[in-house]
């Protein structure tokens, strides 16, 4: 291969070394500030590769783009608004660097200068471009539906206005700058960076597979006549606990299985919601209708909550699977549970309504609510862990997070999702 891409006169562009490494590799990891160009990308999703995609937030950046790769189980993105220059690709065992952005532009007609680093010579070179990205990486925050949004309305209010763009797109979307080296503050903190990966699990795992889970069933009416009025959300909640029940059972199950791209994905999940359509035994107990109300009357409104006792909260968390689990983990099983979380929390009802409340109704961000529940020593509750804490908040609020807990994780990543079920 060629060593310098220019888009020159001879048939070097940028994009034959990048469509040819990206074939080649089994994951990406893509580094840009300006973004118009979402095609390579889905070529390679569509193959089941995972990407990486970290992009400036900016005038240059079109929104189409990213709302064709947005919400894709495969890709993840994450931005920056402020000192991102780089542009960065790196394959498995190769690299390409240099000033061409991911624009068709870029990678097809405007005069670049790209070195291709596949030699073993440049080995070195390579993981060093690698520790780069990730440097960028951890500096990126997580593309979420509600920022999308904030930066497409931005650019269409602003758009025939003279005013600077990309700072008015940064102070409607916040910034995000990779960190000085030279400035001890602005260091990322682990809490930070912790609470950048609980996002990425949460809106770039977990929340697109459960999606696309969803969508397939929709699309083929797999949807049972006894959970009519559930919700699509929960129904796909019930499906996933039943191919795990089913199909995944016991780890080496779900740990064992192969990853699949979504075509090899579909026929796979078309082929399990029939089998659930018409099952006898649907895996769904005799009252989860009633576990589900429940769970609305005691959490579903600030007001409903403030009034519930003891009791009320007791039964509401009852309701709740990943909560009932750690029956499994108390001397005496189901019927002790209750008393056992009581007891290891002190008996204090208003302090687990506090954590409860902050969780479900709290001010600001989900997830910094949902990182403070099982982490902050000032609202750690004993028996509810960070997946009880989902599959409540999930069930409550089903159109913001899915109702996940580890069961249904299992069943995602056992279907062929590159989802962490732990």
């Amino acid at each position: 291969m060629n060593r310098i891409f220019s888009n020159g006169g001879l048939g070097d562009f940028v994009v034959n070394p990048f469509n040819e490494l990206a074939a080649g590799s089994q994951r990406l990891y893509l580094a840009a500030p300006y973004f118009t160009h979402a095609e390579p990308l889905l070529v390679e999703a569509e193959k089941g590769k995972p990407v990486q995609l970290l992009v400036g937030l900016n005038a240059a950046t079109d929104a189409d783009a990213l709302k064709a790769v947005h919400g894709r189980p495969e890709i993840a993105i994450r931005y920056l608004t402020h000192r991102f220059h780089a542009k960065i690709y790196v394959f498995d065992r190769a690299a390409l660097v240099g000033s061409s952005n991911l624009t068709r532009a870029g990678f097809l007609s405007n005069r670049e200068a790209v070195i291709c680093l596949d030699r073993p010579e440049d080995g070195e070179a390579i993981d060093e471009l690698k520790a780069l990205f990730f440097e960028l990486w951890e500096a990126g925050r997580v593309l979420t539906n509600e920022k999308l949004e904030t930066f497409e309305r931005a650019k269409e209010t602003l758009a025939d206005e003279p005013s600077d763009l990309d700072a008015t797109i940064e102070a409607a979307v916040g910034r995000a700058e990779p960190p000085n080296v030279n400035v001890e503050s602005r260091r990322i903190t682990g809490e930070r960076t912790f609470l950048e990966g609980l996002r990425q699990q949460v809106y770039e795992e977990y929340g697109p597979a459960f999606d696309e889970v969803t969508a397939i069933l929709d699309e083929n009416g797999l949807r049972r006549s006894d959970l009519a009025g559930v919700g699509d959300a929960i129904e796909t909640n019930r499906f996933l606990n039943y191919v795990r029940l089913t199909h995944a059972q016991g780890d080496a199950a779900w740990q064992n299985a192969k990853q699949r791209n979504r075509v090899e994905r579909r026929p796979e999940i078309e082929r399990f919601g029939r089998e659930w359509v018409e099952a006898a035994d649907n895996r769904v107990p005799e009252d989860y209708s009633a576990r589900l109300a429940t769970v609305a009357r005691v959490f579903a409104t600030r007001s409903a909550f403030d009034a519930a006792g003891k009791d009320a909260i007791t039964e509401g968390l009852m309701s709740i699977h990943a909560f009932t689990e750690q029956f499994r983990f108390v001397k005496g099983g189901y019927d002790r549970l209750p008393d056992e979380f009581w007891k290891l929390n002190g008996n204090d009802v208003s302090r687990v309504k506090n954590t409860l409340a902050h969780l479900i109704h709290g001010p600001g961000d989900f997830i910094r609510r949902l990182h403070d529940v099982p982490y902050d020593p000032s609202m750690k509750l004993s028996k509810f862990g960070r997946f009880c804490a989902l599959e409540l908040y999930g069930t409550v609020n089903p159109a913001e997070c899915p109702p996940m807990n580890g069961r249904m994780a299992k069943a995602l990543r056992y279907l062929g999702f590159d989802v962490d079920p732990t």
